[in-house]
């Protein structure tokens, strides 16, 4: 590099943070050496270019005229190879955000509310990614996740978006048919419609009676789907009862579609979190993406 400047970079960006901050100290603390190594740095900066940079006294040290000169110069300099770095690492970025969710989540969470989430964010090119797999956050091109569990993943950050609370759900048809279950022993023997996910767990029926001290034993009849999207369709369509996860189904009940059976309410101890990858960068658009979801949910708790 011409005029032995690649030598002198390293105590360049020591003098750009010592003029900047007016303290040897404080640069220290900023590039994470020690005091001495700055001072050091800086003089032989100055050796190598034969000029003063600073005035120097036992507590304090000020620029001198030429210390002046080349400090808003580096200063300039360095702030564009800053914004120069950034522009690039946002090229090697996805121009959009990804968020992972059920088609459940999708369809009765998300979608209801994308009208509001463009009016705040219109330029953000929000993409969900419906899946019946937790997918983490950084790979396969996902920004953000919804995952239920403890809220403790290994490599991750996360945020409650509801807690787990089930009753059980039909269709206003259904219950002008059949009528409410007096009981919740009487519910067990109901036409109940069971979702059998493929590759993650979820409670259910089983699990839902037990916590109610109900004996009730799965003799696979009844309706079997793979997918929670589709079991409310089928509650809707009046084929039986559905496990009813709160935070999918309230705005269901709110319109008349669903209606809750009895005050039969399960509180698992279990959750749903937005979840985002611990290591990678997040990029602007997704905290926004992030901060806008925790929001919604909070309005809702």
């Amino acid at each position: 590099m011409k005029d032995g400047l690649s030598h002198s970079l390293p105590h360049l960006l020591a003098f750009e943070a010592a003029a900047r901050h007016g303290s040897f100290t404080r640069a220290a603390e900023e590039l994470g050496v020690s005091q001495p190594a700055i001072s050091q740095s800086v003089r032989k900066l100055e050796d190598r270019i034969g000029v003063a940079l600073f005035t120097r006294n036992r507590k304090s040290i000020a620029l001198t005229e030429a210390g002046r000169i080349l400090g808003e110069d580096a200063e300039r300099a360095f702030g564009r190879l800053g914004n120069t770095l950034r522009q690039l690492r946002q090229m090697g970025r996805p121009d959009h955000v990804t968020l992972s969710v059920s088609s459940a989540f999708a369809h009765y969470w998300m979608v209801p509310r994308l009208q509001s989430f463009h009016a705040a964010h219109p330029g953000i090119d929000l993409r969900m990614q419906q899946t019946d797999k937790d997918i983490d956050p950084g790979q396969e091109g996902v920004s953000l996740a919804v995952w239920r569990g403890q809220g403790d993943w290994k490599g991750c950050r996360s945020h409650l978006i509801a807690a787990e609370q089930v009753w059980p759900v039909a269709s206003p048809a259904w219950v002008a048919r059949n009528g409410h279950p007096d009981s919740i022993a009487d519910l067990a023997g109901s036409a109940l419609i069971t979702l059998e996910e493929p590759f993650r767990y979820r409670p259910g029926w089983a699990d839902y009676f037990a916590a109610f001290g109900v004996s009730y034993a799965d003799r696979g009849g009844g309706l079997r789907l793979n997918d929670y999207a589709l079991v409310l369709q089928a509650a809707m369509a009046g084929e039986g009862v559905a496990f009813g996860w709160g935070h999918v189904t309230q705005t269901l009940v709110d319109k008349g579609m669903l209606v809750r059976l009895g005050d039969w309410c399960w509180t698992s101890g279990a959750g749903f979190y937005l979840v985002w990858s611990e290591v990678a960068d997040m990029p602007p658009e997704v905290a926004q993406v992030r901060d806008w979801i925790i929001s919604v949910a909070e309005e809702r708790a």
